[in-house]
């Protein structure tokens, strides 16, 4: 018996220690916290690579922003995980903010999210106006609540479409230029700032103001744009645009374009008139069209539409499309409905 009872307090004993000791270990950098990173940052560091990283703040604690720096996305990552005094994870990153300098290092950010498993395809990918992301991750500010409340923005009044490390992925698979959207520090934080054009390793356009609205409308995605109208504002909602190659024989040389929209006026002001809506969202899709045949580069999808439009000539449409794209006549419509506000 006394050998039994010594047996259990052993056991006891061994498991206390075990509960206090082994499974905090770990964890118990700093009272046994864990930062769970949903902003990622990118910036050029040399020739390699500064990560910056980015959790909201939970009850009393501030946010929490960490660096790190390595040759290779991977280094950079482990260089992350390997700060003193908290356990950093980026398993649960849901936006990647990429440097305006840092543009080449796209590629291997996406190799890097396919082949580490426990890295997100799915997160958000966007780029930042500027000299580097310090003044985004090193002040006081709370970055990672800031695109929290952004990411809802765009949900609901803001004119970008979400674009994931997949869908990135696949569109420079194709060799495709890619519309990334644009964030650039303000007085309160990030501000949506329009659209960056990446073609083959650089950023070779910024669309903004009236082009920026053209390119989410040119997007075809469900996105709401907040536009001035006189004295009123409204939300536009693109409900989707269709692209219509227009042939001389069998030689591409145009493209008609026609978007359809919901206006939904703001506040209670008169409705706007529907023409003068369809007239302002023509020109915004124009002023895009035009950057984008400038830089050589469709970046809004538009080839896969006018293919969608004549499936029979796809192979043509294919074949002419980049030598033609930056010279096509391009016509632009829009069909706008006005409701009431909810």
């Amino acid at each position: 018996m006394r050998r039994m009872a010594a047996l259990v307090f052993l056991l006891l004993l061994l498991l206390t220690t075990c509960l206090s000791g082994c499974a905090g270990g770990p964890q118990s950098r700093e009272s046994g916290a864990a930062a769970v990173v949903s902003v990622l940052g990118v910036e050029q560091a040399g020739t390699g690579l500064r990560l910056w990283a980015a959790a909201e703040g939970r009850g009393q604690e501030g946010p929490f922003h960490a660096a790190g720096q390595g040759a290779t996305p991977a280094a950079g990552v482990e260089d992350l995980a390997a700060q003193g005094g908290r356990v950093v994870s980026t398993d649960h990153v849901e936006h990647l903010l990429l440097a305006q300098g840092a543009a080449e290092a796209l590629p291997a950010l996406l190799r890097y999210a396919f082949q580490e498993p426990r890295q997100s395809t799915e997160t958000q990918l966007w780029v930042v106006r500027g000299e580097g992301l310090e003044a985004v991750f090193a002040g006081e500010g709370d970055v990672a609540r800031a695109m929290t409340v952004l990411k809802d923005q765009g949900a609901r009044r803001q004119g970008f479409a979400p674009l994931t490390l997949r869908q990135a992925a696949a569109a420079l698979a194709q060799g495709e230029a890619l519309l990334l959207p644009a964030l650039a520090p303000g007085e309160e934080g990030l501000v949506f700032a329009g659209f960056a054009l990446y073609q083959e390793g650089e950023i070779t356009r910024w669309l903004t103001g009236q082009a920026a609205l053209g390119a989410a409308l040119l997007s075809g995605e469900k996105i709401t744009w907040t536009a001035s109208l006189g004295e009123g504002a409204v939300a536009l909602r693109s409900l989707g645009c269709r692209a219509r190659p227009v042939w001389e024989g069998e030689r591409l040389t145009g493209l008609a374009l026609r978007c359809r929209l919901e206006a939904v006026p703001a506040g209670t002001g008169e409705a706007p008139d529907p023409a003068a809506l369809e007239a302002l969202a023509a020109e915004a899709m124009a002023a895009a069209v035009a950057q984008l045949q400038a830089a050589g580069g469709d970046g809004a999808g538009l080839l896969g539409r006018a293919g969608l439009a004549e499936p029979l000539r796809w192979g043509a449409l294919r074949e002419q499309w980049g030598a033609a794209f930056p010279a096509l006549s391009v016509t632009c419509q829009a069909s706008a409905a006005v409701t009431a506000g909810g």
